[in-house]
């Protein structure tokens, strides 16, 4: 004789085959819908490296023209200096002519600014077979 205790036994049976059928096609739907997440994100990810690529060339040369312009800011900058180391040695020259000089240096100015013809320079003369005492030889 058996005794039961309150429970029944049944068996234990697996999932039927329409519903591994189902799971079956319920999981390759799985598959191929992470398989098509996984290419659209590859996709992204490569239409984001070519940007990033194409940003890194621009960036670059952005780069060499703010370096060219930088170049030449610091050339112009030096070129001012030197135009204006240039224009106080002028001022000061100018000034220790007017000390020194017993001409006014307008009139200077003018004498220096016309020149002379070779024939009315007051060193030439008319007799051109003439020589000059200091070229001739000892």
């Amino acid at each position: 004789m058996t005794i039961t205790l309150g429970r029944k036994t049944r068996k234990h049976r697996g999932k039927s085959g329409l519903q591994l059928v189902r799971e079956l096609a319920a999981a390759e739907q799985k598959v191929a819908s992470l398989t098509a997440g996984i290419d659209q994100i590859a996709a992204e990810r490569n239409e984001a490296n070519e940007r990033a690529d194409k940003t890194a060339l621009d960036l670059d040369t952005a780069r060499k023209a703010i370096q060219q312009l930088e170049d030449t800011v610091r050339l112009r900058d030096q070129e001012i200096t030197d135009l204006k180391r240039k224009v106080d040695i002028g001022v000061k020259a100018e000034h220790v002519i007017a000390k020194t000089q017993e001409l006014p240096a307008d009139e200077i100015r003018r004498h220096c600014a016309t020149p002379v013809p070779l024939h009315q320079a007051p060193f030439a003369t008319t007799d051109p077979a003439h020589v000059p005492a200091w070229a001739l030889r000892d």
